[in-house]
């Protein structure tokens, strides 16, 4: 496990809370699922209040949003009611791949530290992401400055955000709001308006050592079933 792999984890958190700032979102929820041969399923779901989004001029922005994802290679399906406008985005992607590069903004800090074991390696990732600071500068951020204050924080507050991460074992410790029955699921409620500070701490079983003492055991065990049983023969022969 490397820093390239854990990073893309907590990628679709940033795009996800930009995505919610410059859109005025109601409700976003992303979701990524880890799995043992090195993919991950993410998985966006995104509604937003057309009053907001009027309110930001872009009325259309569900489409535009749409078209985004589809280009990116995510299967995408839009919903609507009479006072919101949904989508829903997944992919599965290949954390192994060399050549995906990414690039994190200096305002979203990642640190992660090993501590290899005989048995198992402990990986304790720390995220500090002030993701008001990470909204790249664009035409968006240029209608979104040009809302008065008041009326921003008003937009703002109706934000709910949360970050969910699903592993294929259970982590060792973690900060996650909160944590499904089997403890595999993490979800973390995110603050838009200020720092948000992550840390989880997993524990990923060294198999390959694991196998050998396994093993070593296992002809150990035999060798002495053998031994004992010789042992008794000889006594009855004797």
């Amino acid at each position: 496990m490397n820093d390239a792999k854990l990073k893309r984890t907590f990628l679709p958190l940033l795009l996800m809370t930009i995505i919610l700032l410059l859109t005025a979102c109601a409700k976003g929820e992303a979701h990524v699922t880890v799995n043992t041969d090195g993919t991950a399923d993410v998985k966006f779901n995104i509604q937003m209040n057309n009053q907001n989004l009027e309110i930001i001029g872009q009325p259309e922005l569900i489409n535009k949003l749409k078209d985004t994802f589809a280009e990116q290679g995510f299967e995408t399906e839009s919903a609507a009611t009479k006072d919101t406008q949904g989508l829903t985005a997944s992919k599965q992607i290949d954390m192994s791949s060399a050549d995906q590069k990414l690039e994190i903004p200096d305002s979203v800090k990642f640190t992660h530290d090993t501590d290899d074991k005989f048995f198992y390696s402990t990986h304790r990732i720390v995220v500090d992401a002030d993701l008001m600071s990470a909204i790249p500068v664009n035409d968006w951020t240029d209608t979104l400055n040009s809302i008065p204050s008041f009326v921003r924080n008003l937009v703002f507050k109706e934000v709910d955000l949360d970050f969910k991460l699903t592993l294929p074992i259970k982590p060792e410790s973690s900060n996650a709001n909160q944590t499904s029955e089997d403890h595999k699921t993490l979800t973390w409620n995110i603050n838009p308006l200020s720092n948000n500070h992550l840390e989880l701490t997993v524990n990923v079983p060294n198999i390959q050592n694991i196998l050998i003492v396994s093993i070593g055991l296992l002809v150990l065990m035999i060798v002495t079933i053998i031994f004992l049983v010789r042992k008794r023969k000889k006594k009855k022969t004797s």
